[in-house]
């Protein structure tokens, strides 16, 4: 009878270690965070998001700064991947706006993001610089 009840407490506490071990990368959780961008060029602007869920493995992104829906962004392996149509959403060196279509990746608790455009340089030239960004509760 001693070695069961050693052998179940032994159990217990293993259990019970699992139960209170932090996850190495949590989910991004459904609340309002500052969204904050750094440029290639060093230009850095914040922003105030919402994240809403939209079922497993999907979160809903609100740009409440600028009023507008930035789509819903899915899991992919141990990132969410959010692509996007942007109609004016870059300007060119010499000022004409152009369309771009660009993917979000970042890292499943909201850090370490990159933001890109798919596809060429819409203004044609070299390549475009990537953006780093990251989310923070507000």
């Amino acid at each position: 009878m001693r070695r069961s009840t050693t052998g179940m407490a032994a159990l217990a506490v293993a259990a019970g270690a699992l139960a209170l071990a932090v996850p190495a990368a949590a989910d991004l959780a459904p609340g309002i965070y500052r969204y904050t961008s750094v440029m290639a060029d060093g230009t850095t602007t914040d922003v105030m998001m919402r994240v809403d869920s939209c079922g497993p493995g999907c979160i809903s992104l609100f740009n409440l700064t600028a009023n507008t829906d930035q789509g819903q962004a899915r899991v992919e392996g141990s990132q969410y991947v959010l692509d996007q149509f942007v109609p004016q959403g870059a300007t060119c060196a010499d000022g004409r706006p152009v369309d771009v279509v660009a993917r979000y990746t970042f890292d499943l608790d909201g850090s370490n993001g990159v933001y890109t455009l798919n596809g060429p340089n819409p203004c044609g030239g070299g390549p475009v610089g990537s953006t780093s960004f990251s989310f923070a509760p507000a």
